[in-house]
């Protein structure tokens, strides 16, 4: 008897996963918890934060968190990211290989570039 599953295999933050089909059917939907989707939540949350005077540098944000300061630089750089980008992680549809060093290292400011460096242009 052979069982046949529709799947793909999809290297996420360095971690095998196991990709279904839009419409195969779980026993649970837990949602996405991939650092990349954490990461984006930071940066939003962090972002509004630092917008409404919360805290007043980046050093005070840091410090209320236990992080160093060019961590949360790193994180805040993803809330420029292009939308269309943003969405393709929070679907879980990004490219193998795609992780959370990728974006924080040298991710361009300008939408177009972004797209080509990260393989999602066209």
């Amino acid at each position: 008897m052979d069982i046949r599953v529709p799947m793909e295999f999809k290297t996420r933050s360095g971690q095998k996963e196991i990709i279904l089909p839009p419409d195969a059917a779980t026993t649970a939907d837990v949602g996405p918890r991939s650092p990349l989707v954490i990461a984006l939540a930071r940066a939003y949350r962090w972002q509004r934060m630092i917008d409404s005077g919360d805290f007043g540098s980046l050093d005070e944000l840091a410090a209320r968190h236990g992080v160093n300061r060019s961590y949360i630089g790193r994180i805040l750089n993803l809330a420029g990211m292009a939308p269309d980008i943003i969405q393709v992680i929070l679907q879980g549809r990004e490219p193998s290989g795609m992780s959370l060093q990728t974006l924080t290292r040298d991710l361009p400011v300008q939408w177009g570039q972004q797209r080509t460096a990260l393989g999602l242009s066209g």
